[in-house]
């Protein structure tokens, strides 16, 4: 139920020239690409065990302004202080399965992740080792790493995958979160994430992705054998950046954020299932007559129910809540008109109703929550025998 990990872990400033020197020899070696993060001059990557899952990051970035001096110790110069760290970013199914792109590692994968993590990563610690008096790292344990970010996630399998991006993409964006967005090749432009539901807190803390797998496997590994294996998949995840994963720690009174406390099956389907409820919720679709009908059926007063049915026509017409509210609220302003909004929105998803409605030319009355299908893969299938 995870997927994407990052691990990091720091390393002293007279030692970071020679894990880099190390790094450099391997990918001689290998004939394997090694560069500059064309976003962050701060961050090199070495790509000699991509194929394996792995992709290795040195990072060096500045903490603090300096005095004009230079360490002759750490060659750490004038320019200040600097944080040392090696960072991996792990495909843990990839690690433990050739050319698996498609599915979901689980906590029953922890021993075999493990292992080879150790076997791929063996090179750099012998490499290492063979220099003495130097301060001890354990470059090939897992358990040495700690989690900066974890992508909590699910496929879900559906034939009306199409559909349902379509209904997701006018679903809720909550509180805090905003949209991520991609510059166009043809325009220059900012632009939605074609396919998806894409939305990011302001602090880059969590994200929630809905994508369409088969289409992203197309764009990403067209050379990709097993294609088909993406085909009818929505995929769902929860990316816990590093705000996330702290404040995980701390409600759960973890000493160190290793990624065996992170992997736990409950754990991810819990943050799944809150993220799911605060964007998609759990309330079926309906055509905005239907769900007008259904409204006129709910046991509120005459005048909460005017409000509820004006609050779905303005979904139905804006094609979006995100949108309904803002133009409800005039982009937000009214913090009094935003508060009555929200308490009718809640009202309408407390009568099984979800705010979005189904397109009338789309040829349906009533579509179930995609929930029914996610239950299938994360809860425990004793549950659905």
């Amino acid at each position: 139920m995870f997927h994407t990990t990052l691990l990091f872990q720091s390393l002293k400033s007279v030692d970071f020239p020679i894990v880099s020197s190390h790094l450099a020899s391997l990918s001689k070696e290998h004939s394997a690409r090694h560069y500059t993060d064309p976003d962050f001059n701060d961050l090199h990557i070495y790509e000699l065990y991509k194929e394996q899952g792995i992709i290795i990051m040195l990072r060096r970035t500045r903490i603090s302004r300096g005095d004009n001096t230079q360490n002759i110790t750490t060659g750490d110069s004038s320019e200040g202080i600097y944080y040392h760290a090696i960072e991996i970013r792990l495909n843990p199914k990839v690690l433990i399965k050739k050319n698996e792109y498609v599915q979901v590692a689980k906590h029953s994968d922890y021993k075999a992740i493990c292992q080879r993590f150790k076997a791929v990563s063996q090179p750099l610690q012998e490499n290492y080792e063979i220099r003495p008096g130097l301060c001890c790292y354990w470059f090939n344990s897992i358990n040495s790493y700690q989690i900066k970010r974890i992508d909590y996630c699910v496929n879900i399998t559906t034939e009306m995958h199409a559909t349902y991006i379509e209904l997701i993409r006018r679903a809720d964006v909550p509180p805090h979160f905003h949209f991520v967005k991609v510059i166009d090749k043809k325009t220059d432009k900012e632009i939605l994430c074609k396919n998806s539901f894409y939305v990011q807190t302001k602090n880059h803390s969590v994200g929630i992705n809905f994508y369409n797998k088969e289409y992203q496997m197309h764009k990403e590994f067209p050379q990709y054998e097993n294609l088909n294996d993406a085909k009818n998949i929505i995929r769902l995840e929860i990316q816990c950046m590093t705000g996330k994963t702290n404040s995980l720690k701390q409600k759960y009174g973890w000493r160190y954020r290793d990624l065996i406390n992170f992997i736990d099956d409950d754990l991810a389907r819990k943050t799944i299932y809150s993220y799911y409820e605060k964007s998609v919720g759990f309330e079926d679709y309906y055509t905005l007559e239907e769900a007008k009908h259904r409204i006129q059926l709910c046991n509120y007063k005459k005048k909460t129910i005017e409000d509820m049915t004006e609050v779905l026509e303005l979904v139905n017409r804006k094609r979006s809540i995100h949108q309904a509210r803002l133009a409800y609220n005039e982009d937000l302003q009214d913090p009094k008109e935003l508060k009555k909004f929200n308490s009718i929105v809640k009202k309408i998803r407390k009568s099984d109703i979800n705010p979005v409605t189904i397109p009338v030319n789309w040829g349906y009355k009533h579509i179930p929550n995609l929930v029914v299908e996610m239950d299938k893969e994360l809860m425990p299938k004793s549950e659905f025998a």
